[in-house]
């Protein structure tokens, strides 16, 4: 029992933490609008909150435990998403943007783990990269003809942002973990 209480401090702890990262970022670029869940801002909150909770179920069960976080977070954000955004939209943007940050975890927790800190801007400029990809499939599946580089510029930056707040957040708080993990083992 007492373990099972650890495991969900550390779950909250990284979530939170991951969380309050990419918030951060959010507010300081777009102020109050990034708490406005109808606004396009509010994805420094959701997939702040998707990408930290894959991450911490990642850190904490691994990596099938994390692909069925990342189908379940990806399907809570699509439902949520389609009642005010397109389906079409909503279902890329939601799947579009989770699936891939099991693969960004695995290779945070085991492939980059060698660089103790630092990992956070590969998370930033992976997701920044995902953001371009998905809003360049959206707009060919809708048929938009004019796509200016402006907006793909600015949805590099946001993606870029929530995944260098999230990133620095969930690196932040493992290292807190591994830390007080190493205190006790001491005693």
């Amino acid at each position: 029992m007492k373990n099972a209480f650890i495991q969900i401090g550390k779950f909250v702890l990284i979530g939170f933490i991951g969380v309050a990262g990419s918030v951060t970022l959010g507010l300081m670029m777009h102020g109050i609008e990034v708490l406005k869940p109808e606004g396009i801002n509010f994805a420094y909150v959701a997939f702040g909150a998707s990408g930290a909770c894959i991450f911490a179920v990642y850190h904490l069960r691994g990596l099938s435990a994390s692909l069925g976080a990342a189908i379940i977070v990806s399907t809570i954000q699509f439902l949520t998403a389609s009642t005010w955004l397109p389906l079409l939209n909503s279902f890329v943007w939601s799947f579009g943007v989770n699936l891939p940050v099991v693969w960004l975890a695995f290779l945070f927790e085991r492939k980059l783990a060698v660089f103790h800190w630092g990992k956070f801007i590969v998370v930033g400029l992976v997701y920044g990269v995902m953001f371009v990809l998905l809003t360049l499939v959206v707009g060919l599946l809708q048929r938009v003809e004019a796509m200016p580089a402006a907006m793909f510029q600015q949805n590099f930056l946001d993606g870029m942002l929530i995944g260098l707040g999230m990133g620095l957040g969930v690196q932040g708080a493992e290292s807190f973990i591994h830390s007080i993990e190493a205190h006790t083992a001491k005693r």
